[in-house]
């Protein structure tokens, strides 16, 4: 049993979001979402949406590939599993904004050092293989790297919807993946609808969703406050498995024109299609799910769809080669016992 009244009550994103009209027509049920991360740490609000994972971080050692992922020592993941999928069991934790959605969990990094770019690219293709609507990846990377870049066209060609972080730097820095071209780049703002200071800007910014100040469970049974692009990744990836669920015929294309064409334009915009903070503008999942018919691919309403990268706290991740480094990025502001 959820506790989701309680749930939208603590969680302003889900207010934002209109959460309990997006429910009234779907909940995400039948869409699957790979989330390529640190792995998934079980708790009671994701006891019902994980799927069997797999463990591509043991870099140097023979990657598992199969088998349940149900640990992740660095916390990531847990969190971003939390905001795509959880299930508030007890009026506690956090609910979802997909709560009907599966999650594939790939662990690509344990959170140490030397695994997330030789992680990366078979984590992208194993989640294609196990049949995922949805690839999120909240992580971005500094260098190109072809293998990762294969994988994530190949996952394009197979009608994926893939949607990656911005970054939390506060620049016009470019991130891989949100830098190739197909994927969904997200930038954060706050309850107001401002962009948050820290989002980073650019061509390779396609939305923004709510990231500042979002309550998410971390892997020690607790939920707390963080800022970041990964939780408005989170809730982009979540809005993409919403409209595939309400639209199962729509190609991952139409899904991302769904997303774009319905997107508020704020005032800051000044009228513009797109620019370079906003993207196309601010998540409207309720509009996209609400459509009858499929925005025409590369018509009037439609935006360019680059890509994204970011997630909590300042901690590197290196990745071995070539000086890569990638990072998670945001800010727990105050942890609350679950």
């Amino acid at each position: 049993m959820t506790n989701a009244g309680a749930s939208i009550r603590s969680q302003w994103s889900l207010r934002f979001l209109k959460a309990d009209k997006i429910w009234a027509i779907t909940r995400g049920s039948e869409a699957k979402i790979a989330l390529v991360d640190t792995g998934v740490q079980p708790n009671a609000d994701l006891s019902r949406s994980l799927l069997t994972g797999a463990d591509f971080s043991a870099y140097g050692r023979a990657s598992v590939g199969e088998g349940r992922v149900d640990t992740d020592p660095f916390g990531h993941g847990t969190g971003e599993a939390s905001l795509i999928a959880g299930s508030d069991s007890n009026g506690r934790g956090t609910e979802g904004l997909a709560p009907g959605a599966s999650i594939l969990p790939i662990r690509a990094s344990d959170g140490s050092s030397s695994g997330f770019t030789f992680g990366l690219a078979p984590s992208v293709e194993y989640a294609v293989s196990h049949g995922a609507d949805v690839i999120s990846m909240a992580i971005t990377d500094s260098f190109n790297d072809n293998d990762i870049r294969l994988a994530v066209q190949d996952a394009l060609d197979h009608d994926v919807v893939v949607v990656a972080a911005v970054g939390n730097d506060g620049t016009s820095q470019q991130y891989y993946p949100a830098a190739w071209p197909g994927v969904v780049g997200v930038g954060a703002i706050d309850s107001s609808g401002a962009v948050w200071s820290q989002s980073n800007s650019g061509a390779d910014v396609a939305l923004v969703a709510p990231g500042v100040h979002i309550l998410r469970d971390d892997n020690q049974g607790r939920v707390g406050y963080s800022d970041g692009t990964s939780e408005a990744t989170a809730y982009v990836s979540a809005a993409a498995a919403l409209v595939r669920s309400a639209h199962p015929r729509w190609t991952a294309v139409q899904v991302v024109a769904a997303l774009e064409s319905t997107a508020d334009k704020p005032a800051a915009m000044r009228g513009a299609v797109r620019d370079d903070r906003y993207g196309a503008g601010i998540l409207d999942v309720l509009a996209a799910v609400r459509l009858a018919e499929p925005p025409v691919v590369g018509g009037p309403a439609a935006v360019a769809v680059r890509g994204a990268g970011g997630g909590w706290g300042w901690w590197g991740v290196g990745g071995g080669a070539a000086g890569v480094c990638l990072i998670f990025l945001g800010v727990w502001w105050r942890v609350r016992r679950g």
